[in-house]
């Protein structure tokens, strides 16, 4: 159950609504290759960082 609550916080929301934006985007020829693979990436690093920094805090405190 904690595991779930997790998956649903803000960011998470966030980060899944640009996603399927930009998919959108890229699937309706609105945003080129080239610029869907750029803010992508973006997303991902900027989540999966924010993410592992985060379990790495929990590790030093607990």
């Amino acid at each position: 159950m904690k595991e779930i609550k997790k998956l649903i916080d803000l960011k998470s929301i966030i980060t899944l609504a640009l996603t399927g934006a930009l998919v959108w985007g890229f699937v309706a020829s609105e945003i080129e290759a080239k610029d869907f693979l750029i803010y992508v990436a973006m997303v991902f690093t900027y989540y999966f960082n924010k993410k592992e920094n985060k379990d790495e805090e929990d590790k030093e405190v607990g």
